[in-house]
């Protein structure tokens, strides 16, 4: 869900023309967990599997996952995405 709204956003962004991402330069991933939960990017790679699905293999961007005690508003995960737009 949280990479959906990163998609939607990218589509408000470019006026619903996706093709003008050129890229996602970094995506970061926030996982809400305990500190015995240590597999964290496994809850994330759907993430960037759904990114390479939508935007191609273009899609080659680094990637940071961390888990924390606790996200805002109580959700479980959260993304946040630095893309290369096209003018």
């Amino acid at each position: 869900m949280a990479a959906l709204n990163v998609i939607s956003q990218l589509s408000v962004a470019t006026e619903g023309k996706l093709s003008r991402v050129l890229e996602l330069v970094k995506v970061s991933d926030f996982v809400a967990c305990t500190p015995e939960f240590t597999n964290i990017p496994a809850v994330v790679n759907g993430a960037s599997d759904l990114f390479v699905e939508v935007f191609g293999e273009r899609d080659a961007h680094a990637r940071f996952a961390i888990g924390v005690a606790a996200l805002p508003r109580g959700v479980p995960v959260e993304v946040e995405v630095i893309a290369r737009l096209q003018e």
